[in-house]
């Protein structure tokens, strides 16, 4: 029996995957034999009980079946196609990673100020109380404001809606009236995931130099036009008015993810679609990226008439975000203090860029830069990624291949160098490392 043991886990359960899989992929056709354990020990050189143990839980699992004084024997069970996991390279979140250019944005968050903030809050008791469904208006109000200054954004407040992250689309993408989402390839498909509830048709649209293409279809269009994830485009200000122009037409929707502005090198800000074609775009953007993951606030702006259905669909609910950190959010950008936390961390971010793209001339690493972007697309010629990506994580780094992002994983040989959790004096040696790994394939 063709098994191949490590060190990795426990050698029982190897043996039971390795099985497990012969049977899924119907290389142990239904009612064969297995060896007998005295003769799987010897041929793998492991303790009878190894053995044991992993018949006793192919047994549990109904994946086969014993003879008194005979032996296992393969179940008869339905052949289906499992996904080859092998297509996707799943990158291990290990504790022993010591060179992370993951684009996971953990921003080191380190505020007193924020602290303090909380404390205050704690004494006033002014958290006790519930919030409505939209979210508390002091936040409401706070990203109102931000959203003028910043953004050129004008709202109101009663537009906006206080939620723990994406997943509050789901309660929002019914109101659209719309069966169909479509999400840029390659692109960030979380929504894929949430479709997982609402069971509509996923489409797919490619990206060109100007951002997505504009769709033929009436639709959801998910989109990150400020710096798409994962290539970088900032889509351009005619590809912003053709899909404006549109939604419009078809009476289409845009989910406009706000991704990475808050970090824009440039202080000017871009055109939102948002103020192209208000009454079409639904806004969303979070804090946990720029603050940290664990306060789990994001937003959203709702066209007037969706906010309308929203309220009429969900009154009499409270909303899911503790009012504490409603508050003590609010409080922390009302006083000045998150404008100069996001000053700081650009400042952190630029330094770091700039060495890097200096390391990456240095060791002639091709890259494609892209201002105002937290990451840096960079091309390694690589015979095999599963493999390359494996020898990388054992030499304790995280790098995401771009086929990660790509709704048919094809390769590209194109690797997303995200910056902001590496720390700057690992940074060389890092690098050095890719390139020297990388020669070898």
């Amino acid at each position: 029996m063709d098994i191949i043991l490590n060190d990795n886990k426990p050698k029982y359960l190897q043996i039971f995957n390795s099985i497990k899989e012969m049977i899924n992929s119907n290389k142990l056709k239904a009612n064969e034999k297995l060896p007998s354990k005295r003769a799987l020990a010897l041929d793998l050189n492991v303790s009878l009980n190894t053995v044991i143990n992993a018949y006793l839980l192919l047994l549990d699992e109904g994946y086969i079946y014993s003879k008194e004084k005979s032996g296992y024997y393969v179940t008869n069970q339905p052949i289906i196609t499992i996904a080859n996991k092998n297509n996707i390279i799943q990158i291990e979140n290990n504790n022993d990673i010591i060179y992370d250019f993951s684009t996971e944005n953990v921003s080191n968050f380190n505020s007193k100020n924020y602290y303090k903030i909380v404390k205050e809050i704690l004494i006033e008791e002014k958290y006790l109380n519930k919030t409505n469904i939209l979210g508390d208006i002091t936040l409401r109000r706070a990203i109102k404001k931000h959203l003028e200054t910043n953004r050129n954004i004008n709202i109101s407040e009663g537009q906006i809606i206080i939620g723990s992250g994406m997943e509050m689309l789901e309660d929002i993408l019914p109101l659209c009236e719309i069966d169909n989402i479509t999400l840029e390839n390659p692109g960030y498909h979380k929504l894929e995931l949430l479709n997982n509830r609402l069971s509509y048709k996923l489409n797919y649209q490619e990206l060109d130099d100007e951002g997505v293409k504009v769709p033929e279809y009436r639709t959801i269009l998910y989109t990150t036009p400020f710096n798409q994830f994962p290539t970088g485009i900032k889509m351009s200000i005619s590809r912003k008015k053709a899909l404006a122009s549109y939604l419009i037409k078809t009476n289409s929707i845009i989910i406009e993810d706000d991704f990475d502005a808050e970090f824009r090198i440039n202080s000017n800000p871009t055109t939102s679609i948002i103020n192209l074609a208000p009454n079409n775009v639904i806004f969303f953007s979070t804090f946990s990226t720029t603050l940290f993951p664990g306060l789990r606030i994001a937003y959203t702006i709702l066209p007037k008439y969706l906010i309308e259905k929203y309220i009429n669909r969900y009154q009499g609910y409270s909303n899911n975000v503790p009012t504490l950190n409603q508050l003590s959010l609010a409080r922390f950008i009302d006083e000045g203090y998150y404008a100069s936390h996001l000053n700081r961390k650009k400042r952190d971010y630029i330094k770091k860029r700039s060495y890097i793209i200096e390391l990456l001339n240095k060791y002639n690493i091709k890259y494609d830069e892209k201002k105002n972007y937290l990451s840096i697309i960079i091309e390694l010629n690589v015979n095999n990624e599963v493999d390359f990506i494996e020898k990388l994580r054992l030499n304790k780094i995280k790098l995401i291949p771009l086929s990660n992002y790509d709704k048919y994983h094809n390769s590209s040989n194109k690797y997303i160098l995200g910056y902001t959790n590496i720390k700057y004096e690992d940074i060389e040696k890092a690098l050095s490392l890719i390139k020297s790994i990388a020669n070898k394939y």
